[in-house]
């Protein structure tokens, strides 16, 4: 855990030089549902095993303390929940009826990787006025909480720490002193969950969010 600590602090101060005199200009939270899946990779005889996505629930705590007219930065805190389905294949040959082939489908084994992700990024808005869309991105660094599974063959070793991006789009309607809006975004890993090799498994995730942005008045 102390790891953990040092490299969330390291990931902040390489966002954010100083935040001496500044204060969070909005600050909210969002949640959702998501669509995760994974990839599967053997290295050394180049074979990918197929793969089912599983939905599961997200939140996300916010913060945004530098506002442009059109361009802002924002640092995430989100909990996710990622993983997969995947059903093992048995393949028999009988060589009595003529080398047919048999494939036994197994039973479908569910895979969830429970993560704390600390996501900073950029935000442009394109235009100004009540309804605006707007664009994101920005690096993602996912801590693991929690893996479980009810495969026959769970892995043995995962990695505490992922690397990832997070990009994606929407819309929102601003008050007063609020702000509500809806956000589609795409997260793809870019490091393994695993060292396990010849084994690579990567994650990637869909969310869809709903969510509420308080403002602070200069």
């Amino acid at each position: 855990m102390r790891r953990n600590l040092l490299i969330i602090l390291f990931f902040l101060s390489t966002w954010v030089p100083s935040l001496q005199g500044q204060v969070a200009y909005t600050f909210g939270v969002k949640g959702g549902i998501t669509l995760a899946n994974q990839g599967y990779r053997i290295t050394p005889i180049d074979y990918t095993l197929d793969t089912d996505p599983v939905p599961g629930p997200a939140v996300s705590f916010f913060l945004e303390p530098f506002r442009g007219a059109h361009l802002s930065f924002q640092l995430d805190l989100s909990y996710a929940c990622k993983g997969s389905k995947t059903t093992v294949q048995g393949v028999t040959v009988n060589h009595l009826e003529q080398d047919r082939i048999t494939v036994i489908e197994g039973e479908p084994a569910l895979s969830r990787f429970r993560y704390l992700s600390l996501s900073p990024g950029a935000r442009y808005r394109l235009g100004q006025g009540p309804l605006v869309p707007y664009v994101l991105a920005g690096p993602r660094l996912d801590l693991l909480l929690n893996y479980s599974s009810d495969s026959d063959y769970p892995l043995e070793t995962q990695r505490g720490v992922v690397f990832g991006i997070s990009c994606g789009a929407g819309v929102e309607y601003s008050l007063q002193k609020t702000g509500l809006f809806g956000e589609f975004q795409y997260h793809p890993d870019l490091s393994p969950v695993t060292n396990e090799e010849p084994l690579l498994i990567r994650n990637r995730m869909l969310s869809l969010m709903l969510g509420i942005r308080w403002m602070i008045p200069d």
